[in-house]
């Protein structure tokens, strides 16, 4: 994965990606706010929600890539030493999570999320890479002659999951939607794969609110039988009679 970043074509890739991921988060508050990161990898993401103003705290299994993770990060977040299926922190313990699904099975990846959920209170947003999509297609049919950049969930399958666990509003969004050899930002056509409102490219975000309906204005309350007496002019300070009294 950081070699595959190194190139051209993953570097342009990665920004599409980030992107990506910072208009999704942009209706999440942001100030005072406290925000999970779950398989940070060697921390490609982790600068990005930061600069974004999250109270950021991230999380990676493998010692070398948290290892890259904390060099990246320095002191502006805390890191953890966590597998996504046991993270170490209490209910309800940040306003919002990002999970980076791993490998597995959907068992795995069900769990992944659950886990994601309960230490949640706002939201949950899940990144992954999409096998439904034209380039992983493509990428199968040509006998996968070059590695896929991580594993690969059907997008379909990580939407119901989330829907059927997490009981709030969920959308989706995606990018790199055509095949690989438009994923160099100097192609004439990369323009179209920036972002799309379904998760239909290689690379999806599915974002799941849980926080409650944004507040209303109350309906007045109606007075039976009485009038409200007209304002009276307010003193900035002294009594009535102070303004005579000179």
């Amino acid at each position: 994965m950081k070699r595959w970043h190194w190139k051209t074509k993953g570097l342009s890739a990665l920004s599409k990606q980030q992107n990506l991921l910072q208009h999704s988060l942009a209706v999440w508050p942001r100030r005072g706010k406290t925000l999970l990161e779950v398989n940070c990898g060697q921390g490609i993401f982790s600068p990005l929600l930061w600069e974004c103003g999250f109270d950021l705290t991230i999380t990676e299994l493998r010692p070398e890539l948290r290892a890259r993770a904390a060099a990246a990060m320095g002191c502006r977040a805390e890191i953890a030493a966590a597998a996504d299926d046991h993270l170490p922190f209490d209910d309800s313990s940040f306003d919002g999570v990002v999970l980076h699904l791993s490998g597995g099975d959907r068992k795995k990846v069900e769990i992944a999320a659950r886990e994601a959920l309960r230490v949640s209170s706002g939201g949950l947003a899940v990144t992954f890479w999409n096998s439904a999509s034209l380039a992983y297609l493509l990428h199968c049919l040509q006998g996968r002659k070059s590695s896929w950049p991580g594993p690969a969930h059907k997008w379909w399958s990580i939407w119901r999951l989330l829907k059927d666990m997490g009981g709030g509003k969920a959308c989706g969004m995606s990018t790199l939607a055509g095949p690989r050899t438009l994923w160099n930002s100097t192609c004439p056509l990369g323009g179209c794969i920036h972002k799309l409102p379904l998760p239909l490219g290689a690379w999806c975000v599915i974002r799941l609110d849980l926080g409650p309906a944004r507040p209303v204005t109350p309906i007045p309350l109606k007075i039976k039988g009485q009038r409200l007496r007209r304002p009276e002019p307010v003193l900035e300070y002294g009594s009535k009679n102070s303004l005579n009294s000179q």
